[in-house]
């Protein structure tokens, strides 16, 4: 594959096309000399399998101002994702020329990036920040307003330096303006600060501020927004579609279909949380159990740390229900369940409902002593709790626990065999008799 782009790279170079090819991982593996010619801060130091985050970062160090390189990580991040997911060309200001730029899928291989200058810049326009020339008057023509007027899409028209001169209707309802003479030639910046001014600022506003002052500096991608009351835009730059310099800035309201988006990713994270937790409980379910343990596993043995596991279960679960009824024992269960998740708190372990009145305690760095005193102390919460209502009385719950370890001097062949080995303990503490601790032996 590679030998067959070397050729076409060193072609590109004969119509000025800049070239970069990039693996599965986004690795660099071939480029062609416009592209160190568009981008000679890589000259140099770009090399076969550099990442393109360490290409970004070069680019960005050479256009990023003092105040924004804290954020170059955020910056270099968001590049990846453009790079992965672009899906149509677009264009930026690079120096004194504009530059159109695609991104294009190679399967399997990975992808590749390609870069043409379009135009050379405008007077003015190599500082759309600060501009230090005055701008050529312009007007927009009467037949382009009309055909403007009509789009359900908000349209500013901005001069060469990016002053806004004149925006349709729906642009105007977007914003919250009375009429084209509130634009006041202020840049699109001013007027997005401005239809917040009134509002208290989110954390959506903020990062929309820093998204914002990215994209107009130098890229000519979609971006979105946030606006007041929950509502969302779209805004793509349509550049050289006026002679004078003059462009526009196409503005969508995605308000409808980012929230259909959140409302599709809370109910993903729903159904993948029914997935692993027990519906009873909330605790995890044996699915979540046997996931982690097996995770949990492969660390110990990497760490050379040790794994415990408490199996336990309510004594006497049936007689329970059969005395007091099903809803009387999905209570225990639940108040159980209570008690494990108000105790066992430590980052890493796992409380999990295995099965019918049976529960799992994962517990990751943790030995045999330890993990046998915390079991005592559960079994003891269990045995003071109050359960009852006016129909059963008070009624007395324990509980029975089998206490076992993997660890670097008695290390079990499977995660299996952990289970079974807490398993035999938990049968030894029920034939013991019951509301007690057993922990099992290597």
């Amino acid at each position: 594959m590679i030998s067959i782009l070397k050729p076409i790279a060193v072609a590109l170079d004969q119509l000025e096309v800049a070239i970069c090819i990039f693996d599965a991982e986004d690795k660099a593996l071939v480029w062609n000399d416009t592209f160190l010619q568009f981008f000679p801060e890589h000259a140099g130091h770009v090399h076969v399998g550099e990442d393109y985050r360490d290409n970004l970062r070069r680019f960005y160090l050479q256009r990023l101002s003092a105040e924004e390189l804290p954020q170059i990580d955020r910056y270099i991040e968001e590049g990846v994702l453009r790079h992965r997911n672009q899906l149509r060309a677009f264009e930026f200001d690079h120096h004194d020329y504009r530059v159109r730029v695609a991104s294009l899928p190679l399967g399997a291989y990975g992808r590749v990036r390609l870069w043409r200058k379009t135009a050379p810049l405008l007077t003015g326009m190599q500082d759309r920040i600060n501009p230090d020339t005055k701008p050529l008057p312009t007007q927009i023509l009467p037949d382009t307003a009309m055909a403007l007027e009509s789009l359900a899409d908000g349209i500013l028209m901005v001069d060469e330096i990016g002053r806004s001169i004149w925006a349709n209707h729906t642009f105007l309802e977007l914003y919250g303006l009375p009429s084209t003479d509130a634009l006041k030639l202020r840049d699109f910046a001013q007027l997005y600060t401005q239809a917040w001014q009134h509002e208290v600022p989110t954390a959506e506003y903020v990062a929309s501020l820093g998204l914002l002052k990215e994209h107009q500096r130098f890229s000519g991608a979609p971006y979105v927004l946030a606006l007041p009351n929950n509502r969302w835009v779209r805004v793509v730059e349509l550049r050289g579609t006026q002679t004078n310099g003059s462009n526009f800035l196409s503005h969508v309201d995605v308000t409808e279909s980012r929230q259909q988006q959140e409302a599709l990713k809370q109910l993903t994270q729903h159904l993948e949380s029914l997935a692993i937790k027990d519906a009873l409980t909330g605790l995890a379910n044996r699915r979540r159990f046997d996931e982690v343990l097996e995770s949990e596993w492969q660390r110990a043995h990497r760490s050379k740390t040790p794994l415990s596991l408490l199996m336990l279960d309510v004594d006497h679960f049936k007689r329970l229900n059969d005395t007091h009824g099903h809803p009387f024992g999905d209570e225990v269960l639940k108040r159980l369940a209570s008690i494990l998740a108000h105790r066992i708190q430590r980052t890493g372990s796992l409380v999990a409902r295995y099965g019918g009145e049976e529960f799992a305690v994962l517990l990751p760095d943790t030995d045999l002593p330890s993990a046998a005193k915390l079991a005592e102390f559960i079994r003891q919460q269990v045995e003071n709790m109050s359960l009852g209502n006016e129909n059963t009385g008070l009624v007395r719950i324990t509980i029975s626990i089998g206490v076992a370890c993997a660890s670097d001097t008695a290390l079990t062949t499977s995660t299996t065999a952990l289970v079974d080995l807490a398993d035999r303990a938990l049968y030894q503490a029920k034939r013991s008799g019951r509301n007690q601790v057993a922990a099992a032996t290597p």
